[in-house]
C-alpha cells in the first residue's frame, strides 16, 4: 500500500504547535511575573519548568499534545516534548528533512523577534523541541542554540 502522507498535512500542525508552545509558556508564566522576576536565576528557571509541567499534558489542537516542558540547569536548555497523535513515524519518514528545515527557520525567527521570548535571549537558553508519534517513536528533534537566534 502506498504511503499517502503529505508534508502539507503535517506542516500546519507542527508550526501551530511550535508557535503555541512558545507563546503560551512565555505569556502564561514569564510575562505574568513582576519586573524584578524578569532576571531569573537557574534555580528559578528550574522551578518555573516544574510549575509549568504541573498543567500537562495539554492538548494544543486535535492532533497535538504538549506533554511537558523541562529545564536543564547544567546545560541551560529548555525542552518541549510533544506527541503528534494522528501520525506515525512511517508516515513522515520521507519528509523529515524538509519538515525540520522549515520548522527550524520558523523557530529561529520567532526566538529572534518575539518579545515573549526575551527571557530566553537574556539567559542565552538553548531550546530543544521533541516530537513523538502516537506510538511514542521519536519523529523529530530540533535544537536551537543562542548563537542561532541572537
Amino acid at each position: 500500500m502506498k504511503n499517502t502522507f503529505n508534508l502539507k498535512k503535517i506542516m500546519p500542525v507542527a508550526l501551530g504547535v511550535v508557535v503555541f508552545a512558545i507563546a503560551f509558556f512565555a505569556t502564561q508564566y514569564f510575562l505574568s511575573s513582576s519586573k524584578e522576576d524578569k532576571v531569573l536565576t537557574d534555580a528559578a528557571l528550574v522551578e518555573k519548568a516544574a510549575e509549568i509541567s504541573k498543567n500537562y499534558p495539554l492538548m494544543l489542537d486535535a492532533d497535538t499534545r504538549l506533554e511537558n516542558a523541562t529545564y536543564s540547569l547544567e546545560n541551560n536548555i529548555y525542552q518541549y516534548n510533544h506527541t503528534l497523535l494522528n501520525i506515525t513515524l512511517t508516515e513522515v519518514t520521507e519528509n523529515l528533512d524538509a519538515m525540520k528545515e522549515t520548522l527550524t527557520a520558523k523557530l529561529i525567527t520567532n526566538l529572534k523577534s518575539n518579545p515573549e521570548t526575551e527571557l530566553f535571549r537574556e539567559n542565552e537558553t538553548s531550546m530543544v523541541y521533541y516530537f513523538n508519534d502516537r506510538d511514542g517513536n521519536a519523529i523529530l528533534e530540533i535544537t536551537i542554540t543562542p548563537k542561532l537566534y541572537q
